[in-house]
């Protein structure tokens, strides 16, 4: 197949850079936000939590990735799996009111 795709490893590459380009700022982004809402009394607890979440998000993403290649016997499914990470987040953060949340911290 010509083109772009139909080799999975130059799939891999393109993939991996265009999550790359975003996943920094996103991070950043998301505690900056999640400064903006919590109470102060409780940031330590709520920023434990998301530290936690963070690295579980870390060891779940790679271990999914890597059992699916394994199991299918190649990157086209274990990339499709991470896609879906991606799209079920992406799904999830499409709902949330950054002004509903500041709205109901100002009480």
């Amino acid at each position: 197949m010509d083109g772009i795709f139909g080799e999975p490893r130059r799939e891999f590459w393109l993939i991996g850079a265009s999550a790359g380009m975003f996943l920094g700022g996103i991070q950043t982004v998301s505690r900056s936000l999640l400064a903006r809402w919590i109470p102060r009394k409780r940031s330590a607890e709520i920023f434990g939590f998301f530290s936690v979440a963070g690295r579980f998000a870390a060891v779940l993403g790679p271990a999914v990735f890597g059992a699916i290649g394994w199991m299918a016997g190649g990157l086209r499914p274990a990339i499709l799996s991470v896609s879906i990470f991606f799209l079920v987040g992406g799904a999830i953060l499409w709902t949330v009111d950054e002004r509903k949340g500041e709205r109901e911290l100002r009480g």
